[in-house]
């Protein structure tokens, strides 16, 4: 079961990675079938990993790294109409590389209320823009909230973009603020060679380990 969990959450990001292609080949429904199977491996590879007691700390890493891309790739393709949206991918760029930093030197990266209060502004805005690029297909249901949206979307589009824009700023400086003051004050000195093999593996797939400390650092995972 652990190893049906990884692969789909590997699937996820292969799937990511073909969506732009399958962006520009089929209709929308073809692609919100697509995208909707990306968000279901989503869920389930979760799911099954709590139900079946199988988390490891490769399934957390990747599916971080899942998670990522695909809010990514996802703004690269409505940043493609509309490029007001190239200024969230570069703050998500930004936040990406901040927590690879703090992770590899030691620092904790765990979300904060306001990154998750920032990952909702992000979505919504997300789907704003989703919801403008399909509207000539989506304007023939008559749904009055997505008839609101199209009616209303420059305000919406410009007004979400930049609310967005201002929590991924405020991310930024609380998460840069946050790891130079922990690492000022731990001054961790890290030799950055690996663990061996064997014992590496064991990190990285055994429940057990994970659930005794997924709270460390990747760096203490990882690192001798």
């Amino acid at each position: 079961m652990k190893k049906f969990v990884n692969f789909l959450t590997l699937l996820r990001i292969i799937a990511t990675l073909v969506l732009p292609i399958i962006w520009h080949i089929f209709d929308s429904w073809t692609i919100l079938i697509f995208v909707s199977i990306i968000l279901l491996t989503d869920f389930f590879d979760g799911f099954l990993a709590r139900t079946f007691h199988v988390q490891s700390l490769f399934g957390s890493i990747a599916d971080s790294v899942a998670d990522k891309i695909f809010g990514i790739v996802l703004l690269l393709i409505v940043a493609g109409i509309f490029p007001i949206y190239y200024s969230l991918v570069i703050f998500e760029a930004i936040i990406a590389g901040i927590n690879i930093y703090a992770a590899l030197r030691g620092a904790t990266t765990k979300s904060t209320f306001l990154g998750k209060f920032k990952m909702w502004l992000l979505g919504i805005s997300t789907v704003f823009g989703l919801v403008i690029m399909f509207e000539h297909s989506l304007t023939t249901y008559d749904v009055p909230l997505i008839n609101s949206i199209i009616e209303n979307k420059d305000v919406l589009l410009v007004s979400s973009v930049l609310i967005t824009s201002g929590s991924e700023l405020m991310v930024v400086l609380d998460y840069s603020r946050h790891i130079i003051k922990e690492l000022r004050s731990e001054k961790p000195k890290f030799k950055y060679r690996f663990k061996d093999d064997e014992r590496l593996m064991y990190v990285l797939f055994d429940t057990d380990y994970f659930l005794s400390h997924k709270d460390l650092p990747l760096s203490k995972h990882l690192l001798k």
